[in-house]
């Protein structure tokens, strides 16, 4: 029933109450020294705490803030809406509930002021959003994690060094997960132990027990492990994962945790996902130098073949032509043995130029970019001329190229002359390199026996597959135009950019 009202002012203060009563916000009106007037149905939902707990006195306050510092600043900022008649406007809070939970409130709050304009006291009302702050900072915990699997992936795709991966990774672990020390193993396969590659801000006396980097390393999971000092505030842990990659494990990161710091289960499982990608690096790493191993050792079986082929088969001439020449000479037919000697000077000459070929093949390729001529040129003046060939090298003046072309343009070279060399019978050798509008041209040209392009093309010998290859992966032409007794040109057109 609605009580008798007998005054406008009145009137004012009973619906305005009961709006805050009705509303499905917390709503609370306070005087002057911050007692309680109003406590609405809503506000008594969210804190806990009913009207009758609180209305008439200032403790609620206390209860709900129960950090003073805290407390102290709610204060001020009410003495704000009291004495300067200032509006408080989306201010949140973290209050402390009956239930001994906690919730993020906004917060609006005006004066009230009377009819002489005077400040009585403030109305407040408050918005529950600690389910929307919850979705943040899930939100923004995800986009973290996210972000450091990026960070990580990109740096295991993009850098090839091993130790320069695992230092920059245990950084970025180190700041993800407040910890002050790390230490990453990696198992070396030949001897079985686990040795350190990197370790940061670790003192000598705090490094891990090899018994626990070896449970890690063999149960193939996260483990933790404690360690006490003389004084229990030296205490401190070690949280070790191991580096894993198609079910196998090359190594362990361990990390430095003092007592203080506490690992979510959501923490170790972003950290094993970081583990493993390093795992793949380290397996990729390895089947890497595998492949080159393999590559090393078909260039030996390769060598092998061609001092079998070429220089063995000459050097066995050489014998037989001595040996002829020697009977020879014993029976006085010297125009034969002239003859003789003018064919063992020529395979003598041929098994020269072979081995100087393959000494020039067995030296490590260092290619460094914006150095193509000067390579070019001393592959000429280290092979071609000291196997008695008249060699030259024809430039302009060329762009900057990219390394990728550069180097494409160097091995199609290569490969190239080694055909002059091994089956022209060539005197003479030259390379012509000129800048030609938007395109490279390289020219290599002999004056030797030549041959049939299209039976070289069906036989798929002398290297004219890779080399039309390597022109197609740079983008550009290969052309031969040979004839038997009348030379050969092997031409390449390749854009000036790649």
């Amino acid at each position: 029933m609605k009580p008798h009202l007998s005054s406008p002012s009145a009137l004012r203060e009973y619906y305005a109450e009961t709006l805050i009563q009705s509303i499905n916000v917390w709503g609370n009106v306070c005087d002057r020294d911050l007692n309680i007037l109003v406590w609405n149905p809503t506000a008594e939902r969210t804190s806990g705490y009913s009207r009758e707990e609180v209305i008439g006195h200032a403790a609620v306050w206390d209860w709900l803030y129960p950090n003073v510092e805290m407390r102290t600043h709610i204060k001020s900022m009410a003495s704000q809406v009291l004495v300067e008649d200032g509006i408080i406007h989306e201010l949140e809070t973290q209050i402390a509930c009956k239930d001994r939970s906690y919730k993020t409130i906004a917060w609006y709050s005006v004066p009230l002021i009377d009819s002489d304009d005077h400040i009585q006291g403030f109305i407040t009302l408050g918005y529950d959003v600690t389910d929307r702050k919850i979705a943040e900072r899930a939100l923004q915990k995800a986009h973290n994690e996210l972000h450091i699997l990026y960070e990580i992936a990109a740096l295991t795709s993009e850098v090839k060094d091993l130790n320069l991966i695992f230092e920059r990774a245990l950084d970025r672990i180190l700041a993800a997960i407040r910890s002050t020390g790390g230490v990453i193993y990696l198992c070396d396969d030949h001897s079985d132990t686990m040795n350190i590659s990197i370790s940061r801000g670790i003192e000598n006396n705090q490094f891990p027990e090899e018994t626990h980097i070896r449970h890690a390393f063999e149960a193939g999971q996260p483990v933790f492990s404690t360690y006490y000092g003389q004084r229990d505030k030296e205490s401190f842990q070690y949280l070790s994962i191991p580096m894993r990659a198609k079910g196998q494990v090359y190594g362990v990161i361990s990390l430095l945790l003092y007592q203080r710091v506490q690992i979510s289960s959501e923490e170790i499982a972003l950290l094993t996902s970081i583990a493993d990608q390093i795992g793949i690096a380290v397996e990729n790493t390895r089947l890497y130098e595998q492949s080159k191993q393999l590559a090393i050792s078909e260039d030996r079986r390769k060598l092998a073949r061609d001092l079998h082929d070429s220089v063995t088969q000459s050097l066995y001439c050489l014998t037989l032509f001595a040996e002829a020449g020697q009977r020879l000479m014993r029976m006085g037919d010297h125009d034969r043995v002239e003859k003789y000697l003018e064919r063992l000077g020529k395979t003598a000459q041929d098994a020269l130029r072979e081995m100087r070929f393959l000494l020039y093949e067995l030296r490590p390729l260092e290619f460094h970019s914006g150095k193509l001529i000067e390579a070019l040129q001393q592959r000429l003046d280290a092979v071609e001329r000291r196997a008695g060939l008249s060699a030259h090298l024809i430039t302009t003046p060329l762009p900057t190229l990219t390394p990728q072309l550069e180097e494409g343009i160097y091995h199609i070279a290569l490969e190239a002359l080694n055909n002059v060399l091994k089956h022209s019978h060539s005197s003479v050798v030259s390379i012509d390199l000129a800048h030609e509008g938007k395109t490279i041209a390289l020219r290599v040209a002999d004056h030797g026996v030549g041959f049939s392009t299209v039976e070289a093309q069906s036989a798929g010998g002398m290297g004219l597959s890779n080399m039309r290859e390597r022109a197609e992966e740079l983008g550009g032409t290969l052309s031969i135009v040979s004839s038997r007794q009348e030379g050969t040109q092997v031409c390449v057109i390749v854009p000036a950019e790649v």
